[in-house]
């Protein structure tokens, strides 16, 4: 769950996707920092509500067009009226396209990143009911069909990878999201520096070596990452998609107006299907040949029960399917008094139930040696190959299949309650009870194909090379579960898991509650009308949630909290200077974090949340307004925010292995293994060849996702005229460097980058029309929104890791769209 809470109109929504409809939709977005424990759901970081512009009791007609480059086309329209008296409606909606991409696919495939058609269909009625009721009711319609604008691609989509597919490491498992599963396609172009990793883990490197001329390429001639040449460019053989359907909305404010105090009902239900589906790896290589068996004589073949001599063609194209469905509904009811008292209050009720489903799977079509899987037991049962038993068809040569059926209900009571002493002094408290229930199933199927496996059988089976079903490593096995299970269910699992034997999808029960008291306190001072000071103190709480669609050992994630300090001071001097300062400190318990682990199982590498015992944020903002001259207007923002995990790593090692001390903090890095990239802080004593990643201490690390530093500044001059009125306005804003993980790698970072929009605008007399010329990233400048997860490479076509010279680094970025430009108008018909 989200820590900063959204609403539209005050209806909580899970995905905000409407952040970015433009004012002819929104009247204003309000932002709120810090805890929020007063209506909606529980918010541990803050709150974003969405405002509609609201139906008219006099006409009014508007229509918005704008055409831009990359063959951006967007037409806007709004209507609305009184029909009846009381009655006030209001119809609005947008077609928004684009048929050029941000990126070139060298392989001939379509271009990506910023290709949509989204369109979008909103109705509402304002009802009086008399003089003491109103009813407000709003619902839309929409959908989208996009292109290339979500996942990882190296230079795809709208991201950017610069590494080199000749990289050397056989079973690195963060390139892609069949890792692991194959050998790097593009070895053949490269050297051969990873083969004494791949002897390492137990593979042949002999038998990873593509046959000489084996290889087949979409396109000839791309033998490498073009991404890590020119940022534009990339090479895939399928495009990327995401598809957004059935996304519905009815949401409904009704208020009775009593004397002194106002009765209000929010509520609402929201619906949405998700759909992405992309391939991986990025690359021109649609097949090549591995050596395959070398045993010649048939006499031996005929004992062993082995297959005649043939090669392993492998196709390295992984399919990645990942769907969302989500619905949820909510009610909220709440007391609020309106009168002149200096005693204020309100006090509420809310229940949301949401209901959701995320299958997601990764196959490879092209691999017939994934149809009929080996069944893999756990080493107690017999394992590795299980005596040969087949396992479940896999007739869809899944890799990998995770997907989590669930329920969340949440339900509160909160308050809130301010005293006027005089014209200076305020005081505030608000308190809330909040309990939250999540239940559902969980399922799984993992089958392995990784290059161990590879090395070490391809040689004796050839093209017959068997996969394992590893569904069940670390688990029971189908039958009579009751035999091979003894002790407790880990806590948040209502039920052990069961392997279909018809699909081998194993499913498991999951379901848990939390609850938390919390609140704050706050002072207001208010010494001149341009002086306003206050200080606040909250508690936040974020509950309790699930490593579902994986099987994990222990699947629940505790509840975090937060305490937060804030103090602000705002000050207006005169009527040409504003500005605003706050300081905040937050202390985190159990901060609930993403980071990668590595299933030794399977090879893959899955996303899993943990809890931080204790970090914080420590940071100030200032805004400022200018207006040194009437129709000059100067904004100015910075903020600094220090971040810091607080937690060291400890514990106690046997046989190679670290088992955490209670309370410490122990992460392994999957894109650094051994622990060898510069800054790592690996606890001593540990085998990889026993952990198969060296838990290291991540104390004094950055939260992800928090630059220190941010800056902006906007610039508006307006010249009148007779006719009109001509404004240019230009923004500039940079940001500092954002880590995207917990262990603060350069691979994981995106680096520091700025922005100039600039915006040229006619404007009618009458308020009639406007046009308007805009120009976004105006030097075209590379952007890096966020760090998407890099990659410590191994080695690459011309070097290998050393302990002294750590590793080779491919970053993975989410970029801002390049130059953009174009042209709207707007007019008003009435």
């Amino acid at each position: 769950d989200s820590r900063v809470a959204t609403y539209e109109d005050g209806f909580y929504v899970v995905s905000p996707y409407q952040l970015d409809k433009s004012s002819l939709f929104l009247s204003q977005e309000q932002i709120e920092r810090g805890p929020q424990n007063v209506g909606g759901r529980n918010a541990a970081a803050g709150s974003i509500d969405m405002l509609s512009v609201r139906p008219t009791g006099s006409p009014y007609a508007e229509v918005r067009a704008t055409v831009g480059n990359f063959g951006h086309t967007e037409v806007e329209g709004a209507v609305s009226g009184q029909v009846l008296p009381g009655l006030d409606l209001r119809l609005s909606g947008y077609d928004n396209e684009q048929s050029q991409g941000f990126y070139k696919n060298l392989t001939g495939g379509p271009s990506e990143g910023g290709v949509v058609h989204e369109w979008y269909i909103e109705g509402q009625a304002d009802l009086k009911l008399g003089d003491h009721a109103d009813l407000w009711t709003r619902a839309y319609v929409s959908s989208w069909h996009n292109r290339g604008d979500a996942g990882s691609r190296d230079g795809g989509g709208s991201e950017y990878g610069n590494g080199s597919w000749d990289e050397t490491n056989f079973t690195d498992p963060n390139t892609y999201p069949g890792a692991g599963l194959f050998i790097n396609p593009n070895i053949g172009y490269a050297g051969f520096a990873g083969a004494a990793r791949a002897a390492a883990s137990g593979a042949n490197p002999a038998a990873l070596v593509p046959v000489l001329g084996s290889t087949t390429l979409l396109r000839p001639g791309i033998f490498n990452n073009p991404g890590a040449v020119n940022i534009n460019n990339f090479a895939a053989i399928e495009d990327r998609t995401v598809n957004l359907t059935n996304y519905d909305d009815i949401n409904t404010i009704f208020t009775y107006h009593f004397p002194n105090i106002d009765l209000k009902y929010t509520g609402g239900y929201q619906q949405y299907d998700y759909s992405l589906n992309y391939s991986e790896p990025d690359t021109d290589v649609t097949g090549f040949n591995l050596p395959g068996s070398t045993l010649t004589n048939p006499a031996i073949l005929r004992a062993l029960g082995l297959p005649g001599q043939s090669q392993l063609h492998i196709n390295p194209l992984v399919n990645l399917n990942y769907a969302q469905d989500d619905q949820w509904w909510s009610h909220e009811i709440s007391l609020q008094s309106t009168g002149n008292d200096p005693f204020q209050w309100t006090g509420g009720l809310y229940y949301y139930q949401e209901h959701y489903t995320n299958p997601i799977e990764i196959a490879a079509p092209g691999q017939p040696n994934l149809t009929h899987p080996l069944a893999s037991l756990p080493q107690a049962f017999g394992g590795p190959l299980g005596g040969g038993a087949l396992a479940a068809p896999n007739p869809r040569n899944t890799l990998d299949f995770l997907n989590y059926d669930l329920t969340v209900q949440s339900a509160a009571a909160y308050g809130q309650a301010s005293y006027k002493f005089n014209d200076q002094f305020k005081v505030v408290g608000e308190l809330r009870y909040t309990n939250d229930h999540k239940f559902g199933t969980e399922f799984n199927r993992e089958v392995a194909f990784n290059s161990t496996l590879i090395g070490g059988l391809s040689p004796f089976f050839g093209a017959n090379t068997p996969s394992l079903d590893f569904t069940l490593a670390g688990t029971c096995p189908t039958g009579n579960v009751k035999s091979c299970f003894s002790g407790p269910l880990a806590k948040g699992v209502t039920s052990i898991g069961v392997v279909n034997a018809a699909t081998g999808i194993e499913s498991r029960g999951l379901g848990d509650s939390s609850s938390a008291v919390t609140g704050g306190a706050g002072v207001e001072w208010t010494p001149t009308r341009d002086i306003f000071v206050y200080a606040r103190y909250g508690r936040g709480y974020e509950d309790l949630t699930f490593n579902a669609g994986f099987i994990a050992a222990a699947p629940e994630v505790a509840p975090e909290t937060i305490n937060s300090y804030e103090v602000g001071y705002k000050q207006n001097f005169g009527r040409t200077l504003s500005i605003d300062v706050a300081g905040f400190y937050y202390d985190y318990d159990n901060l609930q974090l993403p980071i990668a682990v590595l299933n030794q199982a399977s090879g893959l590498v899955q996303t899993q949340f943990i809890n931080v015992p204790k970090s914080e944020s420590t940071g100030i903002e200032f805004e400022g307004t200018w207006t040194p001259m009437r129709d000059l207007v100067i904004t100015a923002s910075y903020s600094y925010d220090y971040t810091a995990i607080l937690t060291a790593c400890s514990g106690t090692v046997t046989g190679g292995v670290l088992t955490p001390a209670r309370g410490a903090l122990c992460d392994g890095d999957t894109n650094d293994p051994a622990a060898v990239a510069r800054g790592a802080k690996p606890f001593p004593g540990q085998s990889l060849a026993a952990s198969g990643v060296l838990q290291q201490s991540i104390k004094g690390a950055p939260l992800p996702e928090a630059p220190r530093n941010k800056i902006a500044v906007t610039a508006a001059y307006t010249w009148r005229f007779d006719p009109g009125s001509l404004t240019l306005a230009g923004s500039y804003s940079w940001r500092d460097v954002q880590d995207g993980t917990v262990f603060n790698r350069s691979y994981d970072n995106a680096p520091s980058w700025d922005d100039v929009d600039l915006r040229l605008t006619w404007a009618g007399n009458h308020d009639r029309y406007e046009v308007i010329g805009f120009v976004k990233n105006a030097f075209n400048t590379n952007q890096y929104e966020a760090a998407d997860g890099g990659v410590g490479l191994l080695g690459n076509a011309t070097s290998a890791t050393t302990a002294t010279r750590g590793l080779n680094e491919e970053n993975v970025y989410t970029l801002a769209p390049p130059r953009t430009y174009g042209l709207e108008v707007r007019y008003k018909f009435f």
